[in-house]
């Protein structure tokens, strides 16, 4: 189980990061979290929800009072108008199983972890990745925050509120300050190469396997919350 490890340390790791680069001022302050917009993982090709939201925001004085009411100063219903206006891309997986992934001689815990999971929940985990990758790659961070799990983004917000510097402790705002500019153009590669072919499962826990960039391929821990599929890690772990 080396690679499972292996990926639960690179999960906490970045977590760690968070609160590490928010003790020392990182944190942008611009934006806040929200779960509110496109939480399913589950429709790569349907329109985003709340336009209702973004119509609330257009007088200058009404403005200034949803500022003051909305928590992490201010930028809550700021965050939410963001995630809303994330509309998902059509992906083409190529599926196959995880056996393609076996790498001779190497680690394959991975790879044979659990059990293969069928066509439509794979499909459904690998949806609620290339959402998180799209809008990650877009710097929607609050639609990105809103494809992580409940757990990393419960102990992402506690750990970066630990930092009296940060102003903004939400997902979304740690998101961004966590993101190095120059990687932009990596994580559009990313998300536009990204083709799931495995869905690994084992109790409540559980990978996806894709290929990546130049054919690298990657790991991406999931979790299943109430039937939607979310991502557990900043980024997937090579296997290759």
């Amino acid at each position: 189980m080396r690679g499972v490890l292996k990926l639960t340390i690179v999960a906490v790791a970045a977590l760690l990061l968070a609160a590490g680069l928010a003790a020392c001022g990182g944190g942008d302050g611009s934006s806040s979290t929200t779960t509110e917009a496109g939480g399913q993982g589950q429709s790569s090709s349907g329109t985003s929800k709340g336009s209702a939201t973004k119509a609330k925001k257009k007088s200058g004085s009404g403005e200034g009072k949803a500022k003051k009411k909305s928590g992490s100063g201010g930028q809550g219903e700021s965050s939410s108008e963001e995630a809303s206006n994330f509309v998902p891309k059509q992906h083409q997986d190529s599926g196959g199983g995880s056996k393609q992934f076996r790498v001779n001689g190497g680690d394959n815990s991975v790879q044979e972890f659990g059990k293969e999971a069928g066509g439509t929940e794979r499909d459904a985990a690998a949806t609620a990745l290339h959402n998180f990758l799209d809008a990650r790659a877009e710097g929607n961070w609050a639609a990105a925050c809103s494809y992580m799990s409940k757990s990393v983004v419960e102990s992402f917000e506690k750990l970066a509120s630990q930092a009296k510097q940060v102003k903004d402790s939400g997902c979304a705002g740690i998101l961004k300050a966590l993101t190095n500019p120059n990687a932009k153009q990596l994580m559009k590669k990313e998300a536009a190469k990204a083709n799931v072919g495995s869905l690994r499962i084992e109790g409540d826990r559980s990978f996806v396997i894709y290929k990546g960039p130049d054919g690298t391929i990657m790991a991406m821990p999931m979790a299943n919350e109430g039937g939607a599929w979310k991502v557990s890690s900043l980024a997937g772990t090579p296997l290759n």
